[in-house]
């Protein structure tokens, strides 16, 4: 074969490599928290959307059906209820620092209830952290 040849195919390849590993490196399962319109009443509004991440190249849709359990920071169980077809179930709570708990995935995530929330996880699917 060429060497001209080789050599091209050789840097395609390393360069592909290269690509594969900085998008593998940045697949993980992340949490995001944003704030929601302030609540009417005397309890706060969280917002829990369950997303499943399928990598890079397969995209990301939302969990339904996944069961979310809240806990009090002290571990005490709170309520819990299944997300909608959207990934997204929607909790009246009292302000506190809560545990939000997603069954399925066996995953968890804390937020301080000081007003209302959106609790966002993207769970890896082939990955987690």
């Amino acid at each position: 074969m060429n060497k001209k040849l080789l050599l091209a195919l050789g840097v395609v390849i390393l360069l592909l490599t290269v690509v594969g590993v900085y998008m593998a490196s940045t697949y993980k399962t992340t949490v995001s928290i944003s704030n929601l319109p302030p609540s009417s009443s005397s309890e706060e509004t969280l917002e829990v959307k369950v997303l499943m991440n399928y990598g890079p190249l397969g995209g990301v849709s939302p969990l339904s059906d996944a069961y979310v359990e809240i806990y009090t920071s002290q571990g005490h169980y709170v309520t819990a209820n299944f997300t909608n077809s959207q990934g997204i179930v929607t909790f009246h709570l009292p302000p506190g620092n809560y545990k939000v708990f997603v069954t399925q995935l066996h995953y968890s995530a804390s937020v301080s209830l000081t007003s209302s929330k959106e609790v966002t996880i993207s769970y890896a699917y082939l990955y987690s952290t």
